[in-house]
């Protein structure tokens, strides 16, 4: 693994932009096709180009994103931005959005992104904290603005993208206008340690966190993704996740968007993903298992396949073993699938190739030896430490754990985020400074304390701290992080601790289950565990939605068998069925364990 003190990047004081990256490949191929995305969600840009399918698109080269971000940048300048000013970006996927996220890097503001799956209200919360200069957003979302104002008091810059309802502020067109005429704006130069970004974690957990981003950290993500998984510029990319496209500008590859709700990718068309892919001929694509596992069922009913394709990558969940190779049915024959592992507070950090799953490490997880993520990028430095639910104040304060004993993974690199920006208590549980002389993590923060003018971000430091993932697992012999679930999760019974991947997969190897959750009813340290059931679907159309104890007596007792041939599962003893586990909207994996917990508290009133 390489130093990431002694990383170019590291350097705070380096002049540093992924944009630059974006000028690099409109010099190369400057024809060539940057974002196509549906024409009907981009009407005003070139288009419409009409694929195989009959689908329209609507498409910008790499000269005109270039030469576009450049103007809008001006434009923001020229109107009053200032670098470090926060801005909202509310835009739906599409030339738009990346045109807008290139904008904001090269005028040095600091852009805030959130996804709308977590709901109206976790919206409105992570807007408020995160102490907004302005929204660039759809006149839906700065009508919303605008009543709400009183939750925004910061926010005196607002560009609409669409039309204009009454409130003030320039649209996006006449932003482009402005800065086609401000020619004299000079672009700011941006450093490594420059925040760059306030990215929003998914709430799966806690209420979301705003997690800083730096270009540094953006520019690291870029090198470690293209030189791990040799990327060549020219690629075509189907892009389930909007940010990508980010990172496939950066590298000279075609996003493709597809027509679909990207808050909500379980619920894509998969004859509209196909379409895409087809249409652009996609060498590469990025989604979620969620995603993979309804396409790939699809095509395993119909026979399409997407032949052209030969790098897929699964992301934002661990990948089922019957998932992986139900979608390399359906995929180029040659393809390989990878499965990064990261969180959004440091991505990527590992791993694996579909190969080593399924020939080896799938047959573990299958028995209870948790989920393999794979080997660390190369930038990555990590540890397994020993499991602390308080603060861990320096690297030295952390007791290591020897190799296959269960621990919290802590990580440090280029690509890991220096701090949370809202709930910023959270940075005394998630960060270690690097010795007993570093200044505290919980005081990190790029607002000066005098005013609320913005400042640029500095690690008094000037090194990268460590991160707590918050995941529990272990390293085996070959360095490889074997993932056992959420720290959070765990559940610490009079006889020891049980952890949720360890014991679920166990259990969502039996035909008639879904999915299943482990949860622990009662105070730590005397939890008893909880096997939470969802059945399959097939299993419930043969005796009904309406839960029947005779009927699934059956599963039941087959599940308390199984229970006792492993040692991870002997001490649970109480089983309860639930017709549909609450997950989140995004992944349609992320179990919410604490809903479940207290569910099954009022149905064992005798374990509380």
């Amino acid at each position: 693994m390489a130093d990431v003190r002694s990383s170019p990047t590291a350097n705070p004081a380096a002049r540093l932009s992924v944009a630059d990256r974006l000028a690099e490949y409109a010099a190369k191929m400057p024809d060539a096709i940057a974002v196509a995305c549906p024409y009907r969600s981009s009407p005003h840009h070139h288009g419409p180009r009409r694929g195989l399918s009959g689908a329209k698109y609507a498409t910008i080269s790499f000269t005109e994103l270039d030469a576009s971000a450049t103007r809008l940048a001006r434009g923001l300048l020229d109107w009053g931005i200032e670098p470090g000013a926060r801005l909202a970006l509310l835009v739906r996927p599409g030339i738009d959005f990346v045109t807008l996220i290139f904008a904001l890097l090269r005028a040095g503001a600091v852009t805030a992104l959130i996804d709308p799956g977590i709901g109206r209200r976790n919206l409105v919360r992570c807007l408020a904290d995160a102490e907004l200069d302005g929204f660039i957003a759809v006149s839906a979302a700065q009508c919303m603005r605008a009543l709400l104002r009183h939750k925004f008091p910061q926010a005196k810059r607002n560009i609409t993208v669409g039309r204009r309802w009454g409130w003030a502020g320039p649209t996006l067109q006449q932003l482009g206008e402005r800065g086609a005429l401000a020619d004299h704006v000079a672009l700011p130069q941006t450093h490594a340690d420059d925040p760059a970004a306030i990215i929003f974690t998914s709430g799966s957990t806690g209420p979301p966190k705003g997690v800083l981003y730096t270009h540094r950290m953006f520019d690291t993500q870029v090198t470690e993704i293209q030189s791990t998984y040799s990327i060549a510029a020219g690629g075509v990319d189907l892009s389930c996740f909007p940010l990508f496209a980010l990172f496939n500008s950066a590298m000279g590859v075609t996003t493709v968007l597809p027509e679909m709700d990207f808050s909500r990718p379980a619920a894509a068309s998969p004859l509209k993903l196909l379409d895409a892919a087809e249409d652009w001929q996609v060498t590469q694509a990025f989604a979620s298992p969620a995603v993979w596992k309804r396409l790939s069922n699809f095509c395993a009913l119909t026979g399409q396949r997407i032949n052209s394709l030969r790098q897929v990558f699964s992301c934002g969940a661990p990948v089922p073993a019957d998932v992986i190779e139900a979608t390399l049915d359906c995929v180029a024959p040659d393809a390989k699938l990878h499965t990064p592992y990261g969180a959004t507070e440091c991505l990527p950090v590992a791993t694996i190739e579909a190969a080593e799953i399924l020939d080896e490490t799938s047959q573990k997880t299958n028995q209870g030896g948790g989920i393999c993520v794979g080997r660390p990028f190369e930038s990555i430095e990590w540890r397994v430490v020993r499991i602390c639910d308080g603060p861990i104040p320096t690297i030295d304060a952390a007791e290591e754990m020897p190799t296959g004993e269960i621990g919290e993974l802590v990580v440090r690199g280029p690509q890991a985020s220096p701090c949370y920006v809202t709930r910023k208590e959270c940075n005394a549980l998630s960060k270690i400074a690097i010795d007993a002389f570093g200044a505290p993590i919980a005081d990190f923060g790029f607002r000066n304390a005098d005013s609320n003018a913005p400042t640029a971000f500095r690690n008094p430091n000037s090194e990268i701290p460590w991160h707590r993932m918050g995941d529990v697992g272990y390293l085996d012999d070959s360095g490889r992080f074997w993932y056992c679930g959420r720290k959070s999760h765990r559940v610490e019974t009079a006889d020891g601790t049980l952890y949720t991947e360890c014991v679920e997969a166990v259990f969502n190897a039996h035909d008639d289950v879904e999915r299943t959750a482990l949860v622990g009813v009662g105070p730590r340290g005397r939890q008893a565990p909880v096997l939470i059931v969802e059945p399959t679907r097939a299993m419930c159309r043969r005796h009904g939605s309406e839960w029947s104890p005779g009927e699934y007596q059956g599963l039941l007792h087959e599940l308390r068998a199984l229970s006792l041939r492993h040692p991870s599962t002997r001490q649970i003893a109480h089983f309860l069925l639930h017709q549909s586990l609450p997950v989140d909207v995004r992944h349609n994996a992320k179990i919410f364990r604490e809903q479940l917990t207290h569910w099954a508290a009022r149905r064992l009133p005798e374990l509380r």
